[in-house]
């Protein structure tokens, strides 16, 4: 099993298993947790928001680790995953160019467009020379991920690597997956991708069992933010919702659009499909009894 791994989603965060106390959600949680377990390298407040959450996530990682940093090394690689490339970019790059009339393209933006930046400032910050890889996949796939890996390995001069999932769609909806590992962990190189594809197949459950263990406070927090975005009350702040008050009626006053959108939001959050949307009106009670239902029956 992996060693040293680190989990970090808008709402948790886990090192080798262990929930990591933190105070933010969202983005405002990057920003903690680089003044938390980092605070020497201003770059970050630079980057976008997927190399921010790989810059954090992986010092989080090689701190654990315990080994001399900083030390110029070809021996370790760096291989990441995800399936939205540099969404997130792009998106903010083709904002500063969407109107002829307002045209004003930002380098700045720029330089993110393209997912393997991340694994550059990961290189740079420790001084790796060795491999560096970004590959972008339609799903977080434990059997091509491995396959990569242990061609990663085939280069003699690589003994670990720093890989993992890492994905990003906006600032508050990202998710990092990192993990070290050792070839000397293999007995040799033909048993590598059937052990490294057993350990991400434990690794990815572990994940969403951390996700379904989050507290009922934290996803209830998560809720009442997911609501004021899918339904655009952009005047509202999830302490502005009682998550015991009626979310109908006299309530937070929603109707039968709403209802709808309700229903896309749990259908795409949390992998839940009401068959028959007359049951939202018992689930829609109110937060608090939405997210029991959610908690008891997410899939994601």
């Amino acid at each position: 099993m992996l060693k040293h791994f680190v989990i970090i989603t808008p709402e948790a965060v886990k090192l080798n298993g262990v929930n990591m106390s933190h105070a933010e959600q969202g983005n405002a949680l990057l920003t903690e947790l680089y003044r938390a377990h980092v605070g020497d390298y201003p770059k970050f407040f630079k980057m976008d928001t997927l190399s921010k959450l790989g810059f954090v996530a992986s010092e989080m990682l090689l701190k654990d680790e315990g080994e001399e940093r900083f030390v110029p090394r070809e021996d370790r690689a760096v291989v990441l995953f995800n399936r939205t490339a540099s969404l997130q970019a792009d998106t903010n790059y083709q904002a500063t160019i969407q109107d002829p009339e307002n045209f004003f393209p930002s380098p700045a933006a720029f330089v993110y467009t393209l997912p393997n930046i991340v694994t550059g400032e990961i290189a740079i910050r420790n001084k790796y020379y060795g491999e560096t890889s970004f590959i972008v996949m339609e799903s977080c796939d434990a059997q091509i991920m491995a396959r990569q890996l242990m061609n990663a390995f085939q280069d003699p001069m690589t003994q670990s690597i720093l890989g993992g999932w890492l994905d990003c769609t906006d600032e508050n909806h990202f998710e990092a997956r990192l993990f070290l590992i050792e070839k000397q962990q293999f007995n040799n190189t033909k048993s590598i991708e059937p052990a490294l594809i057993a350990d991400l197949e434990i690794f990815e459950s572990l994940n969403y069992k951390s996700l379904n263990n989050n507290t009922m406070d934290e996803l209830i927090y998560t809720l009442k933010q997911q609501i004021i975005e899918a339904l655009n009350l952009e005047d509202m702040t999830p302490e502005d919702i009682d998550e015991n008050a009626s979310l109908f009626g006299e309530g937070l006053g929603l109707d039968s659009i709403d209802a709808l959108e309700l229903i896309v939001l749990m259908e795409k959050n949390y992998g839940i499909k009401l068959q028959d949307p007359s049951m939202g009106k018992e689930i829609f009670k109110s937060v608090a009894v939405m997210a029991d239902y959610i908690q008891k029956n997410r899939t994601k």
